[in-house]
């Protein structure tokens, strides 16, 4: 699933492809720093990295069901080089279509690398990934950048300028691009370490996310049978400060959501759920779940999200609609203000 918490991230998500598409190509050509390339390993390489996120096309059929897949299948090894796989095939093809000739082990080198860097990525911004599906099901993070950070763009967009319009050689600026990237990963991991420290509940890597646009904050999570609750942990010695918090309490409608598939893919592969029920103002009323990743404090009349409670505000929800007498009438998936529907099961 997508890194990182609900804050700016959210809004600035259609840039990350920058990332994936840039280091996929610097890492290739800091590798094999032939130049010209042969023909087509750039594009293997680009479209290499950015091959493993097709499984977004399941979120046309529900996102419930995209975040349930999205930590295994083409997020795996084994996903990403069938992937791989596939890009080298039909980069190859197109290359022999405009009378060029380039090994497909050439192409698939490029394309695996460029694959195998966005799982790196995504496990490095918070993301939960199986990366060894489907012979072990253990998902691995190492919460270090946000999703879509600026930090990070801004190493991407330097190189991206090196290159055009100033011209410095390819190897030069993926070198540097790379170079950049560990120093940027490997400062943070000093700094989650000390951020660490301070957390006030025991700390686990899947229950950390990093702020985005800060070079020192996370957030950190905590679940209890009755409550969730998110800090602030900072790498600058700072005491950690409570951020949010939501009950946990199960009434005989949030109980029945269970049977939705909207609500067990949601909470298949979500660890700090809370649910809310409230009326629609026709006599029906939804049973709602969120995870306090997706939440951020807030005023409490802000409409910029459902409202979860006094000063909350969330911008995803899995669950469904029901009639007065308890019967499920229809699925729902709201992520900011796109809804997804679906009939409930009979």
């Amino acid at each position: 699933m997508p890194c990182g918490g609900a804050d700016a991230s959210h809004i600035v998500r259609a840039v990350d492809p920058l990332t994936h598409i840039v280091v996929g190509r610097a890492v290739v050509a800091a590798a094999e720093p032939r130049e010209p390339a042969p023909r087509g390993v750039a594009w293997a390489a680009g479209l290499g990295a950015l091959s493993p996120d097709i499984d977004s096309l399941v979120a046309f059929g529900g996102w419930d069901r995209y975040v349930r897949f999205h930590e295994a299948g083409t997020h795996s090894v084994a996903g990403a080089m069938l992937m791989a796989a596939a890009t080298a095939a039909v980069v190859g093809s197109v290359v022999r279509v405009r009378g060029g000739a380039t090994r497909f082990a050439t192409l698939f080198s490029a394309a695996a690398a460029g694959a195998l860097s966005h799982l790196i990525l995504d496990i490095a911004c918070g993301g939960r990934v199986e990366p060894a599906w489907p012979v072990l099901g253990s998902r691995v993070t190492v919460p270090l950048v946000a999703m879509a950070d600026p930090w990070f763009i801004a190493i991407c967009v330097a190189g991206l300028f090196a290159r055009w319009p100033l011209r410095v050689p390819m190897v030069r600026v993926s070198r540097a691009i790379v170079a950049a990237t560990v120093v940027l990963l490997a400062a943070k991991a000093l700094l989650l370490v000390r951020a660490a420290g301070s957390s006030p509940v025991p700390v686990t890597l899947d229950a950390i996310d990093p702020r985005w646009g800060s070079l020192t904050d996370w957030s950190i999570f905590e679940r209890t049978p009755d409550e969730v609750r998110a800090w602030t942990i900072s790498g600058r010695g700072r005491p950690p400060i409570e951020s949010i918090s939501h009950h946990r309490s199960h009434t005989e409608l949030i109980r029945a959501s269970f049977a939705l598939d909207t609500v067990q893919n949601f909470l298949s592969v979500h660890d700090f759920t809370f649910p809310i029920e409230r009326r629609d103002g026709g006599g029906r009323s939804e049973a709602l779940w969120s995870d306090l990743r997706y939440c951020w404090p807030t005023r409490p009349n802000d409409a910029a999200g459902l409202r979860a409670g006094e000063s909350m505000s969330c911008a995803v929800w899995a669950g469904g609609l029901f009639e007065a007498s308890g019967r499920a009438v229809t699925q729902l998936v709201r992520i900011g203000a796109v809804v997804q529907t679906r009939p409930a099961p009979r």
